[in-house]
C-alpha cells in the first residue's frame, strides 16, 4: 500500500474527484469560502458550517471534553444527540461543502468517549470530507457498538488519508448516500465491519489498508465489507491483511459491485464471498496465506452465487486460488438491468390491474391506483430477484419482502375507498410493505396483511424506517402480522379512519418518531398494549 503521508493533499483531492466508476463521475465540491484553524474541541464545534474548511492543529481532540457536551452547541449545523444513557455523539447537518482537515494521521486525533456513540455523524450533507487525521474511541474496557464515521443521506463524501480505529464497531458506515470515496485510509481494530453501506450509490474504497479488525473481542468481525441494496460498490487496490471475520465481502441486492486488484493475505475467514441476488465482479486479486473455510456461501444456506471475472466467467475456488495481482481497468459491470418506473401520464395517476403493473409503477411524484380484488406480492414475475429503481426485494428467513426506498410524493390507493382491494405477502417473517428513506407517502383505501397460513407471523404489515410525512387513510391492517404499523426514526405519521386487528404482538409500535396523530382509528383483537411508544413525542389520539 502507498504511504498515507507521501501525496500532497491538493493533488489527491483533485485526482479523487476526477475518478469515474461504471459511468458515474464524482463532481468536485465547491471551493470553501472560509478557512478556520482550531486547536480545541470547543473551537471545532463552533467552526462547523457550510463551505468551511476547518483545520485541526496537531493534538488530541476529546469530544466528551467539549464545554457544550450533551447541551445546546449554539451552532445550528451541529448538535449533541444521545447515544446512550450518559453519552452523546456529534451530529452534523446543514453543512454542505464542509471539510474537516487534520495535520496528518500521526499528528491529529479525534476521539469519542461513549462506547455507543459514533465519533462523527453527518446527516443530509453535500460535498463533505474528512481528511488527514485519526479518529476512534478513547481507550477503555468493553465493547463498542458505535462506529467511527457515519454518513446518512449525504452526497459527495470523501474520507481521505485517515486512520479509523476501534474499538468502534464500523470504520465507515453510510446509509442512503451517493458518490462516496474512501481513499488512502487505514481501518483497523474495528469489532464488526470495516466499511458498511446500505442503499448507497457509487461507493469506492480505494488504496486502503484494512487490518487487525475483529481481534479485540470474543467473536470475529461479522464482515469486512458489506453492501446492501445499492448500486455501485467498489473495493480496489486495497491491502487486506491480518483480520478475523466471518466474511470478507457480502453484497446483498447490490448491483455493479467489484472487488478488484486487492491483496488479501493472512486473514482468518469463515467464508470469502456471499452474494444475494446479483454476484460481484472479482478480478486481478492476490489471495495468499488465508485461513479460509470456504470461498463461497449463502446467508441462508442455499442458492450460492459465484463471482465473475471481468470477462463474465464464473469463478470457482481453483480460479480464485490461481488469480494473480493485476490492474483491472475494465468498465465491465455485473449488474442486471433494473426495472425503471413507468412514465406518469397526465394527471400523475397510474391505474394498475396486476402485481407486476403495480411494481412497474413504483416511483416518485405519482398516484398508483390498484384496481382489483387481490394483489399478492408472491405472484410477481421478478419476485425475490432484481427489483426496480425505487424498490428492492429483501430476503427474510422464509422469503423476500418488498422494500420501497428513496422516493418522495408516492400515493398508493385502492380503486374503491372501502378497502375492497387487498395487498398480501406470503412469507411469515416478511413485512407486507416496508418504506425506508421516503417522504410524503400516502397509503389509502387498502386492506393489507399476510396470506392465511398455518403458523404465526413475525413480520409486520407496514414498516417505516427513517421516513417523514406518512399518511395512512382508510386502511385495514390485519394479522397474522405481528404489528399493523412498525415505524422508527421518522417525523409526521398520520393514521385516519384505519382499522388494525388480529395482530400477534400489538397494533402500533413507534420508536424515535415525532408528531404522530391517530384520528378515528379502531385497534382491536390485539394483545395489550395496543400502542407502544419509545422515545416518541408529540402524539395525539383523537
Amino acid at each position: 500500500m502507498h504511504s498515507l503521508q507521501t501525496r500532497a493533499l491538493g493533488l489527491l483531492l483533485a485526482a479523487l474527484m476526477a475518478l469515474t466508476f461504471g459511468g458515474w463521475t464524482s463532481a468536485p465540491a465547491e471551493d470553501p469560502t472560509d478557512y478556520i484553524e482550531v486547536s480545541t474541541v470547543d473551537e471545532l464545534v463552533a467552526a462547523i458550517g457550510p463551505n468551511v474548511t476547518v483545520t485541526l492543529q496537531p493534538g488530541e481532540y476529546d469530544l466528551a471534553a467539549a464545554a457544550t457536551y450533551g447541551k445546546d452547541t449554539g451552532n445550528p449545523c451541529c448538535a449533541w444527540e444521545a447515544a446512550s444513557e450518559n453519552g452523546f455523539e456529534l451530529h452534523i447537518s446543514n453543512a454542505d461543502g464542509l471539510t474537516i482537515l487534520g495535520m496528518g494521521i500521526h499528528e491529529t486525533t479525534l476521539l469519542a468517549e461513549d462506547r455507543y456513540a459514533n465519533v462523527l455523524s453527518f446527516n443530509g450533507c453535500q460535498n463533505v470530507s474528512v481528511s488527514s487525521l485519526t479518529a476512534g474511541h478513547s481507550p477503555a474496557p468493553g465493547y463498542c457498538s458505535g462506529g467511527v464515521l457515519q454518513f446518512l443521506n449525504c452526497n459527495g463524501v470523501l474520507v481521505d488519508s485517515c486512520g479509523l480505529f476501534g474499538c468502534g464497531s464500523m470504520g465507515v458506515w453510510a446509509m442512503n448516500c451517493g458518490d462516496v470515496s474512501i481513499a488512502l485510509t487505514r481501518i483497523y481494530e474495528c469489532s464488526d465491519t470495516a466499511v458498511y453501506v446500505d442503499g448507497c450509490r457509487n461507493v469506492q474504497v480505494l488504496d486502503c489498508e484494512i487490518d487487525h479488525n475483529g481481534w479485540k473481542n470474543e467473536y470475529p468481525a461479522s464482515c469486512l465489507f458489506q453492501a446492501y441494496g445499492g448500486d455501485g460498490f467498489s473495493v480496489s487496490d486495497c491491502n487486506i491483511h491480518d483480520n478475523v471475520a466471518y466474511l470478507l465481502l457480502q453484497c446483498s441486492y447490490t448491483r455493479n459491485a467489484r472487488f478488484v486488484t486487492d491483496r488479501v493475505a493472512y486473514n482468518t475467514l469463515q467464508k470469502a464471498f456471499v452474494f444475494n441476488d446479483v454476484p460481484a465482479m472479482v478480478d486481478g486479486c492476490a489471495f495468499h496465506g488465508n485461513d479460509l473455510v470456504t470461498w463461497y456461501g449463502d446467508e441462508y444456506g442455499e442458492n450460492v452465487l459465484y463471482a465473475r471475472d471481468a470477462a463474465g466467467k464464473e469463478l470457482f475456488a481453483d480460479d480464485l486460488i490461481a488469480m494473480k495481482l493485476r490492474n483491472v481497468t475494465t468498465d465491465a459491470v455485473t449488474g442486471v438491468p433494473v426495472q425503471e418506473p413507468a412514465e406518469v401520464p397526465a394527471g400523475g395517476e397510474i391505474t394498475v390491474k396486476t402485481i407486476d403493473e403495480f411494481l412497474a409503477a413504483i416511483g416518485p411524484d405519482r398516484t398508483i391506483v390498484l384496481d382489483g380484488d387481490n394483489f399478492c406480492l408472491a405472484d410477481a414475475a421478478n419476485y425475490g430477484s432484481v427489483g426496480g429503481t425505487y424498490y428492492r426485494w429483501e430476503e427474510c428467513y422464509d422469503g423476500p419482502q418488498l422494500v420501497i426506498f428513496n422516493l418522495s410524493g408516492l400515493t398508493i390507493r385502492g380503486a374503491e375507498a372501502d378497502g375492497a382491494t387487498t395487498l398480501t405477502a406470503t412469507p411469515r417473517y416478511a413485512n407486507v410493505m416496508s418504506f425506508t428513506y421516503c417522504d410524503n407517502v400516502t397509503v389509502s383505501g387498502l386492506t393489507l396483511g399476510h396470506t392465511e397460513g398455518p403458523s404465526e407471523c413475525s413480520g409486520a404489515v407496514l414498516n417505516f424506517e427513517s421516513c417523514s410525512d406518512i399518511s395512512l387513510d382508510g386502511c385495514r391492517l390485519y394479522g397474522c402480522g405481528t404489528l399493523g404499523v412498525d415505524a422508527s426514526n421518522g417525523t409526521v405519521l398520520n393514521l385516519k379512519d384505519c382499522e388494525i386487528y388480529d395482530c400477534s404482538i400489538g397494533g402500533v409500535v413507534l420508536y424515535g418518531v415525532s408528531d404522530a396523530t391517530f384520528e378515528n382509528c379502531r385497534i382491536h383483537d390485539v394483545p395489550s398494549p395496543a400502542i407502544s411508544l419509545y422515545d416518541t413525542r408529540e402524539v395525539m389520539w383523537n
